[in-house]
C-alpha cells in the first residue's frame, strides 16, 4: 500500500500548525514576551473562557494532557499571570484563573498575534475559511468520539 502524505489532511495540518507555532514564537520573542506559544495559548483559553476553569476542564478544552498543562501553569503562576484557588463547591478541585496582571499583559500581545493570523489568512476568502473551519471541527469531533 502506498501512502501519499501530500493527500493527507493530517500531514498538511501538522505542517501548517508547525509554521504557525514558529511564527508565534518569533512574534512573542520579538515583543519580549516571556512565555512560549503553548503557555500563551493557555492564557488565551482562560481569557476566552471568561471565568476560572478546573485543571481538567482547561486541559480538555485545550486537548492537552493535564500534566503538561500543570507544568505550563507553574510558570504562569510564578509570573503572576494566573492564580490557583480551591473551588467554592469542592475544595479538592483547583480552579485556574487569569490575574488582572495576566489579562492586562495578554491584551497587549493579542494584536501582534492577530497580525500573524491576518498574514496567515492572506488570499483566503471568508467562505473558504468558514468551510475549512467546519471541516476541521468535524474531523476533531470524529477523532474525539468515545
Amino acid at each position: 500500500m502506498h501512502f501519499d502524505s501530500e493527500a493527507s489532511p493530517g500531514f498538511a495540518i501538522g505542517r501548517v500548525a508547525y509554521l504557525i507555532r514558529s511564527g508565534m514564537a518569533a512574534v512573542l520573542k520579538n515583543a519580549g514576551w516571556p512565555f512560549s506559544p503553548e503557555e500563551t495559548q493557555t492564557l488565551i483559553s482562560l481569557s476566552d473562557a471568561g471565568k476560572p476553569l478546573s485543571m481538567n476542564d482547561l486541559a480538555s478544552l485545550m486537548i492537552r494532557d493535564p500534566t503538561t498543562v500543570k507544568r505550563q501553569l507553574d510558570r504562569l503562576v510564578e509570573q503572576e499571570f494566573v492564580e490557583r484557588k480551591a473551588s467554592a463547591d469542592d475544595a479538592r478541585i483547583v480552579m485556574i484563573g487569569l490575574t488582572r496582571r495576566g489579562e492586562q499583559r495578554l491584551q497587549k500581545v493579542l494584536p501582534l498575534l492577530d497580525d500573524l493570523r491576518k498574514t496567515t489568512l492572506t488570499g483566503i476568502k471568508k467562505s473558504e475559511l468558514e468551510a475549512t473551519l467546519n471541516v476541521l471541527r468535524t474531523m476533531q469531533k470524529n477523532l474525539t468520539k468515545d
